[in-house]
């Protein structure tokens, strides 16, 4: 069963409205794999507007901000009103740097959590809950690396080093790494929806060598045979890019040809134009995932690279003559 977070005390969007503290030298590949999963999930296809989640960078101590591997950001937001945030996330940075964090920022984690709003702990962001008198007698995640230090430290928590995340009330924690992905993708499925996460994972998860949708039926497969090597190699893009389709030209870029070869191509060998062909692809692969039924119609929409579900069932309906939950009702 799903925790229950607390559901934010305003209404409309943001679904969410994340304060992320980032610590002095914080760890920076658990901080970008979070904030970039709710990134791709706060807007429509890539464009990065904030508008279904929304984040703030906050200092934990004194300016500049400066990750372990020396690169400095910019804080976007403040300390000064605990209610401006439906949720924290705490970057930790390297132990022996966790002295010049503020007090100011402990106050406000402990204002925080009387809210009774998610409080992530990111990597290192255990020690600075635990600082904050927030883990006592809860469970957190560590990385083994820093589990002898920790318990060094905190006598009344309960860590663990074999779970990706713990979430024990409010509290979140994960040891950190790309592992912080899985955590916002969590926050997003809970505050919007199961296909919003998937989308985020899609994106940041993808492997070129290994396609996260391989495609059981291809009944292009013996046009294909006959085909140009340009057109073969660009199909094997276009299936291996199911749920995350580019442009034409840059796919073509992609390929070191032009968008006005690529389609003459493909109209010699598949009579039709690349655009359409990438969908049809996308369509198959989609029909396919709503027979196995282990998917919503939302969550297959994102899969197979569609901004909206609107969009999916209307292409769905055009190209097969029935709406995705018609195909799904004929096929039980």
């Amino acid at each position: 069963m799903t925790p229950a977070l607390k559901t934010p005390d305003r209404v409309g969007l943001p679904y969410l409205k994340v304060g992320i503290i980032l610590c002095p030298s914080f760890t920076l590949t658990p901080m970008a794999s979070f904030v970039d999963a709710l990134r791709l999930a706060a807007d429509r296809q890539d464009q990065s507007r904030q508008v279904y989640f929304a984040w703030d960078f906050i200092a934990a101590g004194p300016l500049p901000v400066r990750a372990s591997c020396g690169l400095e950001m910019a804080a976007t937001g403040n300390l000064d009103d605990p209610a401006t945030y439906d949720c924290l996330a705490v970057c930790g940075g390297l132990v022996r740097d966790m002295e010049p964090i503020h007090a100011a920022t402990f106050d406000y984690l402990q204002a925080a959590d009387r809210r009774g709003i998610p409080i992530i702990g990111l990597c290192t962001g255990s020690f600075v809950l635990a600082q904050a008198g927030l883990l006592r007698h809860r469970e957190c995640a560590l990385h083994f690396d820093t589990l002898g230090e920790f318990v060094a430290r905190y006598q009344h928590a309960s860590p663990v080093t074999n779970q990706n995340y713990v979430i024990d009330g409010n509290i979140v924690t994960c040891p950190g790494s790309i592992v912080a992905i899985e955590v916002a993708a969590f926050l997003i499925a809970h505050y919007s929806n199961a296909g919003r996460a998937q989308k985020a994972l899609n994106y940041l998860l993808f492997k070129p060598e290994e396609p996260r949708i391989a495609l059981r039926t291809k009944p292009y497969e013996e046009a294909l045979g006959a085909a140009s090597r340009l057109t073969v190699e660009a199909v094997k893009v276009m299936e291996t890019r199911i749920d995350a389709p580019c442009s034409i030209g840059e796919l073509a870029h992609s390929l070191n040809t032009s968008k006005a070869r690529l389609n003459r191509a493909f109209l010699a060998d598949l009579q039709s134009a690349p655009a359409v062909f990438w969908r049809r692809i996308r369509l198959l692969a989609a029909r396919e995932l709503l027979a196995s039924r282990r998917r919503s119609v939302t969550e297959i929409a994102y899969e197979t690279g569609f901004s909206d579900t609107a969009h999916f069932c209307s292409s769905f309906k055009k190209h097969f003559s029935m709406t995705p939950k018609q195909f799904r009702r004929i096929g039980k």
